[in-house]
């Protein structure tokens, strides 16, 4: 059995209610419905630190990797974008 291909099927599919319970236990913030908005609300908050003209182009690069599955540890996507000090 080719396992990258089993795990690229389970990445695809629908999440598990466990997954969804934890992210919305976790990671979701007010006004936040699911993963693309932590998505979103982190790449912004990592880009914030770079220099005007640069944001936007930073903030598309960040939101890329996280789509494509480099995702923080979990107080960076928990906290990132937020008040919270973690």
């Amino acid at each position: 059995m080719d396992r990258s291909s089993a795990t690229n099927d389970l990445a695809q599919g629908e999440p598990q209610a466990i997954t969804l319970d934890v992210l919305r236990e976790k990671y979701l913030k007010a006004g936040e419905n699911g993963a693309e908005d932590v998505y979103l609300r982190v790449a912004r908050a990592l880009a914030s630190v770079e220099p005007e003209p640069d944001r936007a182009r930073h903030e598309a690069l960040f939101l890329a990797n996280l789509r494509a599955g480099a995702i923080g540890a979990g107080r960076i996507m928990s906290a990132a974008g937020t008040a919270i000090q973690a």
